[in-house]
């Protein structure tokens, strides 16, 4: 061997220890998780490898291209959180990938990346791509569901080739460059959407094919197979022009502290169907695919004691938590923006590679995307709290204010809120609470970042209005980001645990007003 190389833990690196060249076959050391501190892996390293599942340490920036290629057997991989640019045709020819946990600032899929992967039920996007190359999907035979992120402007030939049990695709408002051949192979679509105004292509209602609108007229893009004129549309749209309060007034008396919901009942933010209707795709009941999104978060256990609650910490909860009332979600049609959002990132949650192959969460890291979170409000405020019991898996409270007060000209948040919120904290052991004003929730990348950061997160969403009818757009937009559910049973459960301390996330509402 090269005196210039060093071998250790199974692996083969530089003689600076930085960089990982192979891995030793005369070895048996290595498992398939890397050890912290090499920072760059030269390609092909695990090329044709026989491991299951691989993880990649943190202190990995950059890794060369075909990484992982033609390993048959490897069904997950965690790449470090501070990977930011992937390599070219690195799962390429990974037959049996599931998962891939992904660094979350990804703002570049490279040609080839998933060419191959047919055991792949999903695609692991994130915000900021703009293109999809040629065979970076190619060859995903088991994708049944694509949603293109809406910043995707253009779709190479054979991008998404021979992935022959796609039947759904969500098309971005972003897009104005589809290739020919983008899609060929992909035989089995049957349902298109085209997400927003897009003014170069659009679904004929005719025949749900996708056109591009050209000076020669318009020209037909993807076609969908002949579906049953009498078939039941795959998703549906929720509506929000209901009328009808969810709760009556008398109702509102009977439970007037509660403004609030656990995060494991939050079903209005995934895909709802009218119970009377049947959803068929061919014939077959739809795929179980969609219904685990949708109760991606209702498996969470709950296990609570008794804490009792001093007269004064009542009397500032009975203030500050008044009953929200809406009306519930409707279907009509087609996919919603809250199943593009859902369907996009529903791959995070399932990201998971066993404990024994993870190591645990950086603190730097997570220190990091706190940092990030703090720089990107208008207003942050961090208090530190004492607890006196045992502390709760998640130490931290996340306080979202819609409104700010001013104080000597200076804008900040009201002594009733945080008042309100060193109570929640002193019942539950929080050690800290994060106040933040002025969320950028119609940044998508920054949306898209707060909706992972903060899903197994405490979250108080502090707003003026007394009942959901009269929410702002922005903090329905906050409450759908923080997983906040605004369903009659969730208020009322939460209703009865905010008192005591419990081993659930919180996920509430409360109204906080300045006069």
């Amino acid at each position: 061997m090269d005196v210039n190389y060093i071998k250790k833990n199974g692996l083969i690196y530089t003689s600076d220890m930085q960089t990982i060249v192979g891995i030793d076959t005369e070895s048996s050391e290595f498992t398939g998780r890397v050890p912290f501190g090499a920072r760059y892996i030269e390609g092909e390293v695990f090329s044709g490898c026989n491991y299951e599942q691989i993880s990649l340490p943190d202190s990995v920036k950059q890794v060369g291209n075909c990484l992982f290629e033609n390993s048959k057997n490897l069904k997950k991989v965690k790449l470090p959180s501070t990977l930011i640019q992937l390599s070219a045709y690195m799962f390429s020819g990974c037959s049996s990938l599931e998962q891939v946990n992904m660094p979350y600032v990804v703002d570049f899929f490279p040609e080839g990346l998933f060419n191959g992967c047919s055991s792949m039920p999903e695609i692991p996007f994130r915000a900021g791509l703009t293109s999809l190359p040629e065979n970076c999907l190619a060859g995903c035979s088991s994708l049944r569901t694509l949603v293109i992120p809406n910043t995707v402007e253009r779709i190479y030939a054979n991008a998404v080739a021979d992935c022959t049990s796609l039947t759904t695709v969500v098309f971005p408002e972003t897009l104005y460059q589809l290739d020919d051949d983008a899609f060929k192979g992909c035989n089995s679509i049957s349902k298109i959407r085209m997400n927003g105004n897009n003014p170069l292509f659009f679904v004929s209602d005719k025949d749900g094919c996708l056109y591009e609108k050209t000076a020669e007229g318009d020209k037909l893009k993807l076609k969908v197979n002949k579906i049953q004129n009498d078939e039941v549309q795959l998703f549906k749209d929720n509506v929000d022009d209901e009328t009808e309060p969810f709760f009556t007034n008398e109702d509102n008396d009977e439970i007037d502290e509660t403004f609030s919901s656990e995060i494991e009942g939050a079903e209005d933010e995934f895909i709802s169907v009218a119970p009377e209707e049947e959803i068929m795709m061919g014939g077959n009941n739809v795929d179980e695919e969609v219904n685990d999104i949708m109760n991606e978060e209702k498996n969470r256990s709950e296990l609570s004691q008794d804490v009792s609650v001093g007269k004064e910490e009542g009397e500032i909860l009975t203030q500050m938590i008044d009953v929200m009332n809406d009306s519930p979600n409707v279907n009509n049609g087609t996919v919603s923006d809250e199943e593009l959002a859902n369907l996009f990132s529903s791959n995070e949650s399932s990201e998971i590679i066993s404990e024994s192959m993870v190591a645990p969460s950086s603190d730097e890291a997570q220190a990091a995307k706190m940092q990030i979170l703090l720089d990107s409000v208008q207003l942050n405020r961090i208090i530190e709290n004492t607890p006196a019991g045992e502390l709760p898996v998640d130490t931290d409270l996340f306080v979202i204010a819609e409104k700010t007060v001013e104080a000597d000209g200076v804008p900040t948040f009201s002594a009733k809120l945080e008042k309100c919120c060193r109570t929640f904290a002193h019942i539950q052991d929080f050690k800290r609470i994060i106040l933040l004003s002025g969320l950028p929730v119609d940044d998508e990348e920054f949306s898209q970042f707060y909706y992972h950061f903060i899903s197994q997160r405490n979250v108080v969403f502090a707003c003026e209005a007394n009942c959901p009818a009269k929410l702002s757009e922005y903090a329905r937009k906050v409450c759908k980001l923080s997983r906040i559910s605004l369903e009659h049973d969730d208020l009322v459960s939460q209703r009865k645990k905010i008192s005591i301390k419990n081993k659930s996330l919180i996920k509430i509402v409360i109204q906080d007003k300045y006069d």
